[in-house]
């Protein structure tokens, strides 16, 4: 994708991030890498009574249901309106179809950036029909205010202890470990769990197009990169994006001192708050990610519910042959 005069990307994510819900995902350095993932990205300046809003729609552009003209729009974590501004939702959502209409689109997919607590009933987006979300609907967002010693103490014990022990037994933190140790550490997370993480190509779109809004930080312990992590920064959050380890030196809790200098790198970026980026939804011991919920909550975030994604139908037979097209491709990838 061709780069884009710096004044119309700065003013897209000034605009962005002056909105009542900004989110990275939203944001022009977001857009341009999902463009280089495959989807096509329309960015729609919607008039308001407040100024224009800008919304990030990508559609789908590749696969089975594309070639079949089986196209939606996806709208992730956006619109950045109120979850209570009914008539501002409603001018997005006017935009959003129109452009649908453009594209071919048979559905549009909006994920809302808001809280389901904070959804007023009244938005039209409430009562559209809920649609599967792509993002996390569950996550800890830590609070990074007060001084370092204020936000360790808010810590869990065991986290508090672990981050103590990590630095008594060498592990050290630092941002040059190399884009080669990066996809290393996610590749072998990812052969271990079974699990789909970014490799070299995403990572390096990545780097590309959010720049020194994105950081990779890499735990080293005796001279050897164990884990990995990426965290961007936006509107005043910090989001941790992509992370990985080789499994080696565990006892010596390296992922808890990463992420520790991780919040310490998004003060000094200026946030006041780090998303963890998703947490399984109850606190059952036998989930495959309990290990993980434990984890991320030490370090002594706020659990948030996202109100999740609803979909406007434009075709909604042919919507509902997207779908079915779409689960015997995740069905495929599984196998």
């Amino acid at each position: 994708m061709s780069s884009p005069p710096a004044s119309e990307s700065a003013r897209w994510d000034a605009r962005l991030a002056a909105a009542p819900a900004p989110h990275l995902l939203q944001s022009w350095g977001w857009g341009e890498v999902q463009g280089r993932a495959g989807w096509r990205v329309h960015r729609l300046w919607v008039d308001g009574p407040e100024g224009r809003l800008p919304v990030t729609a990508l559609e789908s552009a590749s696969g089975v249901a594309a070639v079949r003209g089986l196209r939606r729009l996806y709208v992730p974590r956006g619109p950045a309106v109120d979850p209570r501004d009914r008539a501002g939702y409603a001018r997005v959502a006017s935009a959003l179809l129109a452009q649908a209409r453009e594209v071919g689109a048979v559905r549009v997919d909006v994920e809302a950036p808001w809280e389901a607590a904070a959804v007023a009933p009244t938005v039209a987006w409430a009562a559209a029909p809920p649609t599967a979300p792509r993002q996390p609907l569950v996550t800890s967002i830590v609070d990074l205010s007060g001084s370092a010693e204020a936000r360790l103490a808010r810590c869990h014990p065991k986290t508090r202890y672990n981050i103590r022990l990590a630095e008594r037994r060498g592990v050290t933190v630092t941002e040059e470990g190399g884009p080669e140790a990066l996809a290393r550490c996610l590749a072998a997370t990812a052969s271990r769990q079974a699990i789909s993480l970014p490799g070299p190509r995403h990572l390096a779109a990545v780097a590309a197009a959010l720049g020194p809004a994105a950081r990779p930080l890499f735990a080293m312990v005796e001279g050897e990169v164990v884990s990995a992590i990426v965290v961007a920064a936006f509107a005043g959050e910090a989001i941790y994006l992509y992370g990985g380890t080789t499994g080696r030196f565990r006892e010596r809790m390296p992922n808890y001192l990463l992420h520790w200098h991780a919040m310490d790198w998004a003060v000094r970026s200026g946030c006041l708050r780090y998303d963890l980026w998703g947490v399984p939804p109850t606190d059952d011991p036998g989930h495959r990610w309990h290990g993980l919920r434990q984890f991320k909550l030490g370090f002594g975030g706020r659990t948030v519910v996202y109100a999740g994604s609803r979909s406007m139908l434009l075709h909604p037979a042919r919507a509902r042959a997207l779908e079915r097209l779409e689960a015997a491709a995740r069905r495929l990838r599984a196998r």
